[in-house]
Parts: structure tokens; sequence; C-alpha cells
């Protein structure tokens, strides 16, 4: 009885020592697993990373190639191309609640403006899709327990080298723009926030330094133009219906 609780027992420390191998020894493919499930479900378009390096000695990390695809109705394949990606996470947070990421350095990256047919552009749309699934997620999860999602705090991050491919569709013309650095601090505070709310939170000043320096180039007026022309389009065509329903009913009361 006790050589075989013994075996039983070797057993186990084996089944725990191969799965804290398997964990350790696809770490980079479980975290870039992540990225593209939780930026891809935040975004509610295709987030993909093509490599994830992380140092356990000593908590940097590397992420390349990380996309985020255009909403429906545009005509890139991308809204964002963020490059090189450099990381440090505090290791002795790893055992707590909320995950501490000391920075976060993100060089050369490139954003894709483009404002389409309609008028709208891409970013705002994205934008909008963040802050939907944000809120929507909020309040389905009021009534369940806290802690259901990762939580993190990132104490730095910075935009560095950026610039900005701007194509305005209905004039079919492109524009070279340079992106301002951004840098912000303490995202998700002092309680954490999870990937989600982080990503909205960033995104919206991505987005918004991007549209200030579209719109200081002066290519927000083609923006306007397209808005006039659409609701003049739309003023026609209400009055093509009202003269069209008048001489019916004109028409009914001669009879």
């Amino acid at each position: 009885m006790k050589k075989l609780a013994l075996g039983a027992f070797l057993v186990l420390l084996l089944s725990i020592g191969f799965g804290v191998y398997y964990l350790l020894s696809n770490l980079d493919s479980i975290v870039k697993a992540a990225i593209e499930s939780y930026g891809s479900e935040a975004t509610q378009t295709s987030v993909r990373v093509e490599k994830v390096q992380l140092e356990l000695t000593d908590g940097s990390g590397a992420i390349s190639g990380l996309t985020v695809g255009n909403p429906q109705g545009f005509a890139a394949a991308q809204a964002f191309s963020l490059g090189e990606i450099a990381t440090q996470i505090d290791l002795k947070s790893l055992s707590e609640d909320v995950t501490v990421i000391e920075h976060i350095i993100i060089r050369v990256p490139e954003v894709f403006f483009e404002l389409n047919e309609a008028g709208n552009n891409n970013l705002e749309t994205l934008n909008k899709n963040i802050s939907s699934g944000a809120s929507a997620k909020s309040g389905s999860s009021s009534s369940k327990s806290s802690g259901a999602e990762p939580k993190l705090i990132i104490r730095k991050l910075l935009f560095e080298g950026g610039i900005i491919n701007a194509k305005v569709v209905p004039l079919n013309k492109d524009y070279d723009l340079k992106l301002p650095k951004i840098e912000m601090t303490n995202l998700g505070g002092e309680k954490g926030a999870t990937p989600g709310e982080i990503a909205d939170q960033v995104l919206k000043e991505l987005t918004a330094k991007a549209l200030a320096e579209v719109k200081r180039k002066g290519l927000d007026q083609y923006k306007e133009k397209l808005e006039g022309e659409v609701n003049q389009r739309l003023d026609t065509e209400k009055e093509k219906l009202g003269e069209k329903l008048g001489g019916q009913l004109k028409g009914v009361l001669d009879y």
C-alpha cells in the first residue's frame, strides 16, 4: 500500500512538472492567443500578432507585427500596425489579482486613416466599436462576481516615431502625416482595469491625436463637403418623393 501511495505521489509530481514545463515553454503562444482574442473582441475587427517573446527571468517582453483590422465599410485592410512593442512586467504582480506592467513602448506605429464615400472615417468607427463593446460587457457583468476578467495597471505607455497614412477615398488622394508622440501614464488607475477598458482608453487617445493631425492638415474639410453632399441628396430625394405623392393625391381628388 505504501509503495502504491508513493507511486501515485510520484505520478502526481511528474504531472505537475510536465504541466508547468508546458505552460512556461508555451507562454509566448498563450500570450499571443490572448492578445488576438481580447483585441478582436474589443475592436470587433481582426487583431493579429506575428510574434511574442517573453523573458521570465526579468519580466521583459517584445511583441512584433501587431495589426488591427479595419471595421466594415472601409477599403484598407488595417486601421493600425503597431510595429515593435517592448514591455516590462512587474514579476511580483503575477501572483496578485492585478498584473502591473511597468511600461509599454511602441516604436514606429502606423495609423491608416480612411474617409469613405459616406463621409465616415475608420478611426471614429473603430472607437465606437470599442466603446459599445466595453459598455455592453460592463452592463452584462454587473451581476457577476468581480475578478472574472484579468485586470491590468500600465504605469507608462509610449507611442513614438509614428506615421499616419491618410486616404480620402472620394477624391482618390493619399497623404503621409506624422503622428505626434503620445505618452500615457497610470492606465487602469489604482485598482486596475480589464484589457477591453484599457484598449478603449488607449484607442480614444490615439484616435484623437491622429484626427487632430488630420484636421490640422485641412483634410476634415472633405468630410464636411461629403456630409453636405449626402444631406443635399437626401433633401432632393425627399422633394421628389413629396412631388410624387402630391401628384398621386391630386389625381385621387380630381377623380
